[in-house]
């Protein structure tokens, strides 16, 4: 997966069956590893926005809780990013 880091890349639950999976593939850099799991991240908070708002949509069996965790799984020198309260 060492796509161009500038361009979309495909959704990263649809090729990893957990966040924890994503953030322990050898083949990404730290840098690629950052961006899939951020996206994984918006994807989610976005679709709790969403909920909040009455819109519903397809269930998903990997919560916020669990990106994070993640998150929390690469070296502590990664970089953090703001997030906003809602996406």
């Amino acid at each position: 997966m060492s796509e161009d880091l500038n361009t979309p890349s495909p959704d990263p639950a649809s090729k990893y069956d957990s966040p924890k999976q994503l953030a322990q593939d050898a083949s990404l850099s730290l840098e690629e590893r950052c961006k899939l799991l951020d996206q994984w991240e918006d994807d989610i908070r976005i679709r709790v926005v969403a909920s909040e708002e009455g819109m519903t949509g397809p269930n998903a069996s990997v919560g916020l809780a669990d990106v994070l965790a993640a998150k929390a799984l690469l070296p502590m020198d990664t970089p953090t990013r703001d997030t906003p309260s809602k996406a």
